[in-house]
């Protein structure tokens, strides 16, 4: 088929230009498409081979689509026919293998042989599948033109190798909107240059009378632009990421907060950031052109610049650099190789300095071995100096015992002014060669060499309690003291070191002898509250507690009309442990809380049953601990064991102590009024052994009054005695006091309360302290 451009007037005599911009739009959507999954892969290269072929079939597809657009666009009397539709599995093929070589990431910039092979791979398969497509319907009218096949295929190879370098630049770009930019200005150019490709070979193999004819150079005018244009993007691009990179490189080389010096092969320094001319003290143009061995001292960098640096080996080391003025300070020197196009080109020295991290680390240090406040060693500082002595020595850990209480009471200045206090004087006058720590929270420890304890002056330590002065207020301190001896009580000074706390420990407990020393028997007696605490935490939880009722009988109806409830703890391998030895633990260690809400349950359950069985007693009574005042929760529970038990409060009384009222007075009387107020009875015990008993009377809102038993003993032993027990009925009968003489156990006393018209007697001459079942059965025989 002969075309003669001299006939033909436009460009619509040729082809029909709205197919061709569909062509055109079809081609950019598809590079598009293109691109757009390669940054996909980028970010996921293990897309699941299902994606990859739906997207090629997608792009295979629209790029066939546009070969038969093609055809229909062209005014030659020639039409695609079914041999057509083979291309459309070649074109999906051919964009996964392209899909496939990407994301297993067999191309790229840095691989210049393969990524070769892939672009003269797509340029010969875009030209192949052209031209054979062109074959069947051109046979018979083909004229070969060699001078415009070799143009298209150059610009073809052109756009595909320049849009192959864009398309990589693209994947290696972090910001994904300037991705997208590139991505889009490169599928329009690559796109145009796609879509002439077709015109530029039909061209080339038919018969052209006039080659030159400005419609038949319209399509290699528009490819040549488009492969030109995407030669000049990715160089542009590229150039734009470098001076970037270039602007970066330099911020991070003259904002580095540590010294960097550029230095070539010989040693030289050529270059050097604002913070070498700070550290260095010299001007950038007095280091330029300098030897490294300006900034060395003792030879120290060229030895290793000899050894290592020469060799293109990365270290650093630990070196002296002198400043301008001569002064010596330490340096962490990182020596770097510059390498590019393979060769050594100089190094990078990197300083930084030490002065700061040395003082940094020193006072770490100091804070991991001394107290701040007192400038003592602390504890972990004195066991390993302990540890370096070698004579005997005794350790007296000593405790300021109060000084929670000065804290609380005069504010944490005051406190830390005692603290500091105490340090001065204990180390007046300390022994040579002893040490002195603050071990822990208001407890110093000494190690004085040379001495036993009995030896020791314990006053020496005991001149802590002497006055302190802080602004205008005088603090005393109280103390306590434990000491222990190496070797004589063990071999170990980690061992020394606890006994004596143990030995604090013991006298901190102590009322009294509040310097306590270590001994076996000490330790004994340590160990066994210590396991006693344990069994007993045991014992509530396990329910190895229970509960015994003592009767109190009533002169006037001579009937028993209430019990008193009483713990007791039956240890499957001590037996019968006393009250007078758990119940003290039980209040040391907070235990008395959970044991008391124990016994109150039990006692409130007790006497509804009582009430079922129809048993005479009014009220059953629990004794309660002065501990349990300092439980702001005391009412609470209270209310929450009547709720939970139905009993009815006024069947419920409450025993105090006047231990009670020696501490909190105003609070423990606020709680005793709101016990009373949910009509519970409120009752005094051991009347008579506490401090101004009289003055209790008038304040407390108490209910009942019993005797303490050292005044039922002394029945009949003098006249004084019966006077003082006769004056305390009468004045609580006065009082409209209820009264209850506990610790009768003679016919003789009983007889003697009975002429003094005392109403309610309680003790072992009745019954002593049973388990409820036994208490019933005695109830009903007596009765």
């Amino acid at each position: 088929m002969n075309v003669d451009p001299s006939t033909v007037s436009g460009l619509s005599d040729i082809l029909n230009p709205w197919i061709y911009g569909i062509c055109a739009l079809i081609s950019i959507l598809t590079v598009f498409c293109i691109l757009g999954f390669t940054l996909k892969l980028k970010k996921a290269p293990n897309t699941r081979i299902r994606d990859k072929i739906l997207v090629s079939a997608g792009v295979g597809l629209l790029f066939w689509v546009t070969q038969l657009l093609f055809y229909t666009s062209l005014r030659f009397s020639v039409s695609p026919d079914w041999k057509n539709a083979i291309f459309l599995p070649v074109f999906i093929i051919l964009c996964y293998i392209l899909f496939h070589l990407i994301s297993a990431g067999k191309v790229g910039r840095g691989k210049s042989k393969k990524y070769a092979e892939v672009c003269i791979y797509m340029t010969a398969a875009l030209l192949a599948a052209d031209y054979t497509g062109f074959y069947p319907l051109y046979a018979d009218s083909m004229d070969f033109n060699i001078q415009l096949a070799i143009l298209t295929a150059a610009i073809i190879a052109g756009t595909v190798f320049s849009g192959a370098q864009l398309l990589f630049l693209v994947l290696e770009e972090e910001a994904e909107r300037t991705a997208l930019y590139w991505s889009t200005a490169g599928s329009i150019l690559i796109g145009m240059g796609l879509s002439v490709l077709p015109y530029m070979i039909i061209f080339s193999v038919l018969a052209i009378e006039d080659q030159h004819h400005p419609f038949v150079l319209l399509p290699y005018t528009i490819g040549l632009i488009a492969m030109t244009a995407l030669e000049f993007i990715p160089s542009y691009y590229a150039y734009s990421k470098l001076n970037v990179q270039k602007e970066e490189y330099a911020s991070l080389y003259q904002n580095n907060l540590d010294a960097v010096f550029t230095l070539d092969a010989a040693g030289i320094i050529k270059g050097c950031n604002r913070a070498a001319v700070l550290m260095t003290g010299y001007a950038e143009n007095e280091l330029l052109g300098k030897s490294y061995s300006l900034l060395g001292t003792g030879g120290e960098l060229g030895e290793f610049y000899k050894e290592k640096a020469v060799s293109g080996e990365a270290f650093s080391a630990e070196v002296d650099v002198a400043k301008k003025d001569g002064t010596v300070f330490k340096v962490i020197a990182s020596i770097i190789s510059i390498t590019a196009q393979g060769r050594d080109k100089g190094l990078y020295a990197i300083l930084k300095d030490m002065t700061e991290i040395r003082e940094a680390e020193e006072t770490i240090q100091y804070m991991a071995y001394f107290d701040e406040l007192t400038e003592l060693p602390n504890q972990k500082k004195f066991r390993m100096m302990i540890k370096e002595l070698t004579v005997p020595y005794t350790l007296v850990s000593i405790c300021i015992s109060n000084l929670s209480s000065i804290t609380e009471l005069y504010g944490e200045k005051a406190g830390e002014e005692v603290i500091k206090s105490a340090a001065g004087m204990l180390a007046k006058n300390l022994p040579p060669g002893s040490l002195l720590a603050y071990t822990d929270t208001s407890v110093f420890s000494l190690a004085i060499t040379g001495k036993r304890p009995e030896e020791l002056n314990k006053s020496r330590f005991f001149e802590l309690e002497k006055p302190v002065f802080f602004k205008d207020t005088i603090i005393n301190m109280t103390v306590a003291a434990g000491a222990a001896v190496y070797p004589y009580d063990s071999p170990s000074h980690d061992d020394v070191y606890k006994y004596a706390g143990m030995a604090l420990t013991v006298a901190l407990e102590k009322s009294t002898e509040k310097h306590q020393v270590f001994s076996s028997k000490l330790n004994e007696d340590y160990h066994r509250q210590l396991y006693m605490e344990n069994e007993l935490r045991k014992a509530i939880q396990a329910g190895e507690l229970n509960v015994h009722y003592q009767p109190k009988f009533n002169l006037e109806s001579g009937m028993f009309n209430s019990a008193e409830a009483l713990v007791r703890w039956s240890h499957p391998e001590l037996g019968h442990v006393s009250p007078g030895i758990f119940i003290p633990i039980a209040e040391k260690t907070g235990l008395i809380r959970s044991l008391e809400k124990f016994v109150l349950s039990t006692a409130f359950l007790q006497m509804k049953e009582w009430q079922k069985a129809g048993y005479p007693f009014k009220r059953v009574a629990v004794n309660f601990s002065h501990y349990h005042f300092y439980d702001d929760g005391i009412v609470d529970t209270v209310k929450e064991v009547l709720d939970a038990t139905g009993l009815d409060p006024n069947c419920a009384e409450i025993e105090i102590t006047e231990s009670s009222m020696i501490e909190n007075k105003a609070d423990t009387i606020s709680k005793l009024h709101d016990l009373k107020d949910l009509g519970i009875k409120i009752s005094l015990d051991d009347f008579g052994t506490g401090y101004s008993s009289l003055s209790y009377l008038q304040e407390l809102p108490i209910d009942v009054l019993k005797i303490d038993r050292s005044f039922i003993n002394k029945i009949n032993t003098s006249s004084q005695s019966n006077a003082i027990l006769s004056s305390i009925i009468s004045m609580a009968r006065d009082l409209e006091l209820e009264i209850v003489a506990e610790g009768v156990e003679t016919k003789e006393q009983l007889e003697f309360l009975g002429s003094l018209k005392c109403p309610s007697i309680q003790g072992f001459y009745f019954s002593p302290p049973l388990p409820a079942a036994e208490l019933g059965d005695f109830i009903s025989q007596y009765h």
